[in-house]
């Protein structure tokens, strides 16, 4: 859970900040293309699509280089075991098991 979503999680849905509201006036500022009513309609059809569901935003942290995952892959053909390869890459043991599965490459690179 982020720190946003802690900071909230007692807090009734209702009075919850709208993230999709958030997110438009964050492009609004960032794009100064994008206009008001532009982010209004989108705003509008998607909320008139998915009203009611849930969504979770992923934590999505920098991608492993192709040589970032040899060596990954490397290590782990090693005899160095999977706490010290994943402490020396900073990387999960989820992420380890993923390098090792697709044989250190990623979609056949």
């Amino acid at each position: 859970m982020s720190n946003i979503a802690q900071m909230f999680q007692d807090e009734p849905k209702e009075t919850r900040p709208d993230l999709l509201a958030a997110l438009f006036q964050h492009i609004i500022a960032m794009a100064p293309g994008f206009s008001q009513a532009l982010a209004q309609q989108i705003e509008g059809e998607f909320r008139a699509k998915h009203a009611g569901e849930a969504f979770v935003i992923l934590k999505r942290g920098p991608r492993m280089t192709p040589e970032q995952r040899q060596a990954v892959y490397a290590d782990g053909l090693t005899g160095m075991q999977n706490d010290e390869i994943t402490e020396k890459h900073k990387i999960s043991r989820r992420t380890l098991y993923r390098v090792m599965k697709d044989g250190g490459g990623r979609f056949g690179s």
